[in-house]
Formats: C-alpha cells, sequence, structure tokens
C-alpha cells in the first residue's frame, strides 16, 4: 500500500485526501440528522431516517460518478498503450536505418 501512495502524485493524493473528508463530514453530518423523513418515488412512498437518505445519496452519486470517470480513464489508458507502441516501432524503424 505504501508503494502505491508514493507512486501517486501530488494531485492525486489531495483527491484522495479530500475524499476522505469529506465523506468523514457527510457521515457527521448525516448522523446529527437522525429523525425520519418522508421520500417520494414514482410509485411508492418510503419513510427512512434522514441521515441514510443522505449517506445512500452521496454513496449512489459516487459510484455514479466513479463509473464515468472510469470509461474516461479506460479510454485515455488505451490510447496510452497504442501511442507507446506507436513510438516503439518508430524507434526501431530509426535504429534499422541508422545501421544501414
Amino acid at each position: 500500500m505504501k508503494e502505491i501512495w508514493n507512486k501517486l502524485s501530488i494531485r492525486e493524493k489531495i483527491k484522495i485526501i479530500t475524499s476522505i473528508i469529506v465523506g468523514i463530514l457527510v457521515v457527521i453530518f448525516a448522523t446529527l440528522n437522525w429523525k425520519d423523513q418522508e421520500i417520494h418515488f414514482i410509485i411508492k412512498v418510503l419513510k427512512v431516517k434522514l441521515s441514510i437518505a443522505i449517506i445512500l445519496s452521496v454513496f449512489s452519486g459516487y459510484i455514479i460518478s466513479f463509473l464515468f470517470s472510469y470509461s474516461k480513464v479506460k479510454t485515455l489508458q488505451n490510447e496510452n498503450e497504442e501511442l507507446k507502441n506507436k513510438i516503439a516501432e518508430f524507434s526501431e524503424d530509426l535504429i534499422k536505418r541508422s545501421e544501414n
């Protein structure tokens, strides 16, 4: 785990620390609001604790944003690999030309 942390950039470390702090603040806020609340869905009305609704909303938002960013990161990783392969091909071609 320490190796992974050391490989992260300052920006990535700040992002992780900020996410942890925001998560802790959300949990504190949610526990301070421990009362029943009606949530109106299209078909049904549910009565749940307000703090549970807050935590579930934040968690679902986090999951949705992760899924959207994951596809973008995966696309960039694939593009990066393609570019590395092209660089390797060009390097090999350049070495062959310089030998001739």
